[in-house]
């Protein structure tokens, strides 16, 4: 069976999208997904904070927001904030380059059906994240 799996960066640096590669593939690897169709897409603080209102119905700025379009095909799309991520990178100690690659993660992570709205699932989630991250730059 032909395996038709792509991952796409759009409005990444063409610098980055090679270890933004790594990570996703190493979260999907490690959920043992085969086949998929992902869309990485990097947006303003602007255009993210339309996305959060628009479907989650939360009046602010995110980092990351994932939507698993055809769920038979693992095909989706995750927006990235460039502003939010850059934030993050300075806040947390991170290059912008390992900021990318942790919300390439998480975003992934969220196609798979994790979530972080409440602490259970948080620290779940978190805990798989972190050791993904921590095989790419650790």
């Amino acid at each position: 069976m032909k395996n038709n799996s792509q991952l796409q960066f759009i409005n990444f640096p063409v610098n980055e999208t090679a270890v933004l590669k790594k990570a996703a593939l190493s979260a999907l690897k490690f959920e043992k997904v085969k086949n998929y169709n992902i869309n990485f897409i990097m947006v303003s603080d602007a255009q993210i904070k339309k996305l959060n209102i628009k479907y989650r119905k939360v009046r602010r700025i995110t980092d990351v927001i994932s939507f698993l379009v055809v769920p038979q095909n693992f095909a989706g799309d995750v927006y990235i904030s460039r502003g939010r991520s850059q934030k993050n990178a300075k806040k947390y100690g991170n290059t912008w380059r390992q900021e990318l690659a942790y919300l390439v993660i998480h975003g992934v992570l969220h196609l798979c059906g994790y979530t972080d709205y409440d602490p259970k699932n948080k620290t779940e989630m978190f805990a798989k994240q972190d050791k993904i991250f921590k095989c790419l730059f650790f």
